[in-house]
């Protein structure tokens, strides 16, 4: 099975990331050290030693004997990391840190870290320990064996690899795992892994003490830290401009929503962004200072701890901060993600400024934003390197000597992509040769990027009332529909989801020149937008399809479909819905709604190995109704009620009558493809001739069926083709509800005029004692993790019309499906991340 890991031959892996160029000065004075004996000698049975032994006997000889000089490896496996840098509390077995920084309190210190290092004894149980296997046919290829054993020791080096990703600024994380006489090399991006070949360190003793000499003097940034974030000491200017920017001001405006006697004096800052950032310079974070492109300059901007991150290794890895412009000491937003690098995926600072000059609103409004130094992942790389396509190659020869260039005739293909955890169709139209990706790559090729924008806004769960979350998803739909509708060059957004439906505050005037401050939608995250072409011919510009699965349409969950505008309204009611449901009065207990919402979103099913709706949802489409059990309708106060059931019809009356439409069309084809068929087939030859006198002729009063018999015989086949009416004609007029946002608009402007309740909302609805089932349980509760907006679980159909067997409980952020997996066990993370279940 295809896996994020690629094998590398330890030579070839040490060539290529542990040059032996020139070291900087720092550590050109450090002397190579000269060993007359193996000073692995003592390690000669490894394989026979507890992991507690073998652990600290390596780690002995690598200080005590200078093999890596400058460099200090140390137990960090005593106690955690606060939790406000590591929520899971993990504690990795060792690391290698800069002497100088090398704690002494045997805490991880992730912040500091330059290589985590994983001890496992030889075997366990009877069972061998490495969570890799070297191919004895085919030289330098590891691949990952899918024992429960082996999925558990990976999940463990996904998470500590994740961590390091979350708490720096790096292009790279490298890892050492030693399995007792046996160890291997690792170096994770965004894209996967490379991972050497097992070495024997106490037979190649020579060679593993030369590949941590050259470790020794590579730089910070050859073992992967971000040249581009430089971090802040305590001594430096800027560290303390951000602890002035944090004190509270007095002039700070106020954002309760009210009529102003006078508009504030620009510039000004909201109270909250203030304290957003105040809350964002945690001790334990290491405050960066960030360069972000503007145009041919940069502009340099300061940040500490992200107010929102991504969950999962492989993939985009977006983090957001509220960080302070050096320019000018404004509080501005920055987004720091590592997009896909396809020739025809636009710049989201592009999209952004485009749609801003075509007047949409309810949009960010872009300061900067650029490519970061060229920086890409490289596994995807390493890949096609190790498998050039046949005849010249399309690019550079060589992926570590050349730059890497535009594969404008690569190729990539679909069933291949596993890291996501689940897999979407593709959009209609995928053929032709000179898509912009390798085809055959399971990997993707991410480019490093940040945007920098004017508004800090704040989540859409901070609404205050259901009729305020009303009226921002209405702003949302505002923006959705003034960019769908743009002359030159309309677009959809394709992934409407409650983490990019968000607040921001704004100043209005009215036609009496009174001033009020008021609420708005911002709907942000334009990065997977798509302009509508009347007839595009330029294929996907990207391997998946995009989206957030716990928002997207029932049609595009339940099979291959373009994305169209009453997927992204459908997606709308589902933030309305969820959002709702979370934080909204209703009929349902803590428990109750958790364990609904985790069924509603989050619930998926895999038939055929392709991942569709879960019941729940579709059930509520296909019947109309929201039902937590079978006597239990879910329920809120009577305007939401009304509302949500006038939404659920109209999606209702769409989906019905577009399956029913693509039921005449298949139907259609079938006809036509058998009348080709016929008429290519050449006419049977004649019955021979009867012959009364035949002894079976007379034998038997039985008759041959007639035609109306035979539709008597076969009743339950004709019942089954009928057993999908047509839509009604009520249906089938509801159904258009839904193609344009003029009446979902309407009808949300309509509720809105309305005397809504001011106590409606009564907080988080997900206990914080609420947990999921176990895996492979039936059970209905489910885990903390549920209560993000973004995870997935899985069941399985054997086959059509089997019981769902719920089987595993997976969260994931991929490119095309964002989730997280902070909760999720290690063992769940190995088997998405790599494939390996």
């Amino acid at each position: 099975m295809t896996t994020n890991s690629i094998g590398n031959d330890m030579v070839e892996f040490a060539e290529k990331y542990f040059s032996q160029s020139p070291a900087s000065d720092a550590l050109s004075t450090l002397s190579k050290p000269v060993f007359l004996a193996n000073p692995f000698a003592e390690l000669q049975n490894a394989n026979t030693l507890d992991e507690k032994t073998l652990q600290a006997k390596f780690i002995d000889i690598i200080n005590q004997q200078g093999l890596a000089p400058g460099l200090k490896m140390d137990f960090c496996e005593s106690r955690p990391d606060n939790a406000e840098v590591d929520q899971d509390r993990q504690k990795v077995d060792a690391a290698i840190w800069r002497e100088d920084l090398a704690p002494t309190d045997n805490k991880p210190h992730w912040v500091d870290q330059l290589i985590p290092v994983e001890f496992k004894a030889w075997e366990s149980g009877g069972k061998y320990q490495d969570p890799y296997h070297d191919d004895p046919d085919v030289p330098g290829r590891v691949v990952v064996r899918p024992s429960q054993l082996r999925t558990k020791n990976i999940g463990q080096i996904i998470s500590y690899a994740e961590l390091v990703f979350a708490v720096q600024h790096r292009l790279a994380v490298f890892m050492l795992v030693v399995i007792g006489r046996a160890c291997r090399f690792l170096r994770w991006d965004h894209s996967g892994a490379v991972v050497t070949e097992a070495i024997d360190y106490y037979e190649d003793w020579q060679f593993f003490c030369d590949v941590l000499w050259r470790i020794s003097r590579c730089s910070n940034e050859q073992l992967g830290v971000d040249p581009s974030a430089t971090r802040l000491s305590d001594a430096d200017r800027e560290f303390e401009d951000m602890t002035l920017a944090a004190v509270a001001n007095e002039g700070d405006l106020d954002h309760t929503e009210r009529q102003l006697g006078v508009p504030p004096e620009a510039p000004f800052t909201f109270a909250y962004v203030r304290e957003m950032f105040s809350k964002s310079l945690d001790t334990q974070w290491p405050r960066y200072k960030l360069e972000v492109p503007d145009g041919t300059a940069k502009r340099h901007f300061l940040v500490c701890k992200p107010v929102f991150r991504a969950n999962g290794l492989i993939g985009r890895g977006t983090r957001g901060y509220v960080a302070l412009d050096c320019t000018n000491g404004h509080f501005v937003w920055l987004k720091d993600a590592w997009r896909a690098d396809y020739l025809l995926l636009e710049k989201e600072g592009d999209i952004l400024a485009e749609l801003r000059v075509a007047g949409v609103p309810f949009v960010p409004t872009v300061v900067c934003h650029g490519d970061i130094r060229e920086q890409t992942t490289l596994t995807s790389q390493v890949w096609e390197d190790k498998h050039p396509l046949p005849g010249p190659a399309p690019g550079p020869s060589h992926v570590f000597d050349q730059p890497r260039a535009s594969s404008s005739s690569s190729k990539r293909k679909w069933t291949d992509v596993e890291d996501s955890g689940v897999h979407v169709p593709p959009p209609k139209g995928l053929s032709g040769t000179d898509l912009p990706y390798r085809e055959d790559c399971p990997l993707r090729l991410h480019r490093h990027y940040r945007l920098v924008v004017e508004e800090v806004a704040k989540p859409l769960c901070e609404f205050e009332t259901g009729e305020q979350l009303v009226s921002i998803i209405k702003d949302c739909i505002v923006s959705h529909h003034r960019a769908a509708t743009i002359p030159e060059k309309p677009r959809l957004h394709r992934d409407v989801s409650g983490g990019n439906v968000l607040i921001y505050p704004q100043i209005f005037d009215d036609i009496s020149g009174k001033y009020h401050l008021k609420w708005t939608g911002l709907l942000a995250d334009w990065e997977m937008s798509k302009p509508i072409l009347a007839d595009d011919k330029r294929g996907p510009r990207q391997p998946e399809r995009t989206g957030t699965w716990q928002y997207m349409s029932v049609a595009l969950l339940s099979g291959d479909k373009n994305v169209e505008i009453s997927d992204e309204l459908e997606a709308f009611f589902y933030v309305l819905l969820y959002h709702a449901i979370r934080y909204l009065r209703s009929n349902l207990t803590g428990d109750t709604a958790a364990t609904y919402l985790d069924e509603f979103f989050d619930q998926y099913i895999l038939v055929e190995e392709t991942y569709r709706c879960g019941a729940r949802k579709l059930n509520a489409i296909e019947t109309g109704k929201l039902m937590v059990t079978n006597k239990l309708e879910l329920r809120f106060d009577d305007h939401l009620d009304d509302l949500v059931a006038t939404l659920l019809r109209w999606f209702r009356a769409s989906y019905l009558v577009s399956k029913h439409l693509r039921r005449q069309e298949e139907e259609k084809r079938q006809q036509e493809l058998q009348k080709l068929v016929q008429a290519r087939m050449p006419p049977p030859p004649p019955p021979p001739p009867r012959d009364p006198s035949h002894p079976k002729r007379q034998q038997s009063g039985l008759r041959k069926p007639r035609i109306h018999d035979i539709d008597k015989l076969s009743g339950s086949r004709s019942d089954h083709t009928r057993e999908e009416e047509e839509p009604t004609a009520k249906q089938w007029k509801e159904s258009k509800m839904v193609q344009k946002h003029v009446f979902m608009h309407d009808l949300l402007e309509q509720f809105l005029v309305e005397k809504w309740p001011v106590d409606d909302k009564v907080g988080d609805r997900i206990p914080k004692t609420w947990v999921r089932a176990p895996l492979g349980s039936t059970a209905l509760p489910a885990t903390k993790s549920a209560t993000s907006n973004k995870k997935a679980r899985v069941g399985r159909v054997d086959e059509p019309g089997s019981a769902q067997k719920p089987r595993l409980r997976l969260g994931f952020e991929s490119y095309g499906l964002t989730i997280p997996q902070a909760e999720l066990s290690k063992t769940a993370r190995a088997q998405l991340e790599l494939g390996s279940a």
